[in-house]
Order: structure tokens, then sequence, then C-alpha cells
């Protein structure tokens, strides 16, 4: 009769598999960790801390310090956008202006004939219009006749003598001055009061 060899039934097979197991799991530690690396912990000096700390707060500053210089540079960019619209049509404007002035005198002088007031109702009708056209786009008349002389509104052509009237006041407007949105484009030639051929503190001419 053959003698029957034992051989290991499976249930030690897999006891001598699972002592092999933990056997190799005590001897790599990444294996009780889920296969991953251990977390190592850095110490650093209060010196690195602050010094850190600094670079952060510094670095926020000049975050800080770019958005409000693009915020102001964006603020100048639609000033001069809104200054290039007011003033584009000033050549324009100012190129109008002579034949706002004939009109207005033509408005001023004396007409004779049988159509004289025909002629004239339509000339104030054709000023009126201008006027209103060029007063939308911001045109206004300068103040002159009974004010005091501004160098910067009124150009003086010359000096009067007049009763009434203090010295350096304008008396008497030969061309209408204008200024568009606030800013003169043309000043208003005058005659200011004071003596003729004389000194004048305003800088008016003889």
């Amino acid at each position: 009769m053959k003698q029957q060899t034992d051989k290991p039934s499976s249930r030690d097979s897999g006891s001598v598999r699972d002592s092999k197991g933990a056997a190799q799991t005590e001897k790599d530690p990444r294996i009780q960790n889920g296969d991953t690396e251990e977390t190592q912990e850095v110490t650093i000096t209060l010196e690195e801390y602050e010094g850190m700390k600094a670079a952060i707060e510094e670095t926020r500053d000049q975050h800080l310090r770019a958005a409000a210089d693009f915020d102001n540079y964006r603020k100048r960019m639609e000033k001069d956008r809104e200054t290039l619209v007011c003033f584009a049509n000033e050549s324009l404007i100012s190129d109008l202006l002579p034949i706002l002035d004939n009109l207005d005198r033509a408005l001023d002088a004396d007409q004779g004939g049988d159509h004289a007031g025909d002629v004239l109702e339509g000339v104030r009708m054709i000023s009126s219009q201008l006027h209103k056209v060029l007063g939308q786009c911001g045109l206004e008349p300068l103040a002159s006749v009974g004010k005091p002389f501004d160098p910067s509104l009124h150009e003086a052509v010359g000096v009067l003598k007049a009763s009434g009237h203090d010295e350096g006041t304008v008396v008497a407007e030969l061309q209408r001055g204008y200024s568009l949105k606030g800013k003169v484009v043309r000043p208003s030639m005058v005659h200011v009061a004071g003596e003729p051929g004389g000194d004048s503190e305003n800088g008016d001419e003889e």
C-alpha cells in the first residue's frame, strides 16, 4: 500500500501566505499607510516666518497699488475722451462765427425799403436757428458791455473816455466773444473806459 503524503490544505496555504503578508507589512510602512509616503513636518524659525509674512504683505500692497493705478488711468482716459468729443467741432464752430457775426450785424443795421421788414425777419430767423444749433454744441456768448475788463475774456482794441463808467469797464463791444463748454474760443473785441492815450492798467491799446 502506498502511503499518502500529507499535503498542506488550502486553509493552511492561506495561513502561510497571510503570515508572509503580515511579515511584509511590518517591514514596509508604505503598505500600512495605504502605499503613501509619510508627511514630513517642516520647522522654521520665527525670523523666517516674519520674513514670509512681510513678503506676503508687500505682494498684497503691490496688488492694491496696481489696481488703484489702473483705476486712475481708466478715469483719466474717460476724461480725455470726453474732452476730445467736446472740442472735436471747435474748428468748425470757429469758421461759422463770422457768418453769425454778419447775421447779427444785419439785424442791428437800419434797413430801408418796402421789404425791409421781411428781410429782417428772415435774417432774424436764420440767426436764431444758428444760435440754437451752436448752443446745443455748447457755444455760449460772452458778456462784455458793463463788465470789468478781463484779459482772459476780452481783447481791448481801444480806450474811450466814457462818463458814468468806471475806468477799466467795457463800454462797447465791436465783436462778440464766445466760449465752448467753458473754454474761450474767441475773446470779445471791446472798447474800455479810460483816458485815451494814457497807460492802462488792463493792457488796453490806444
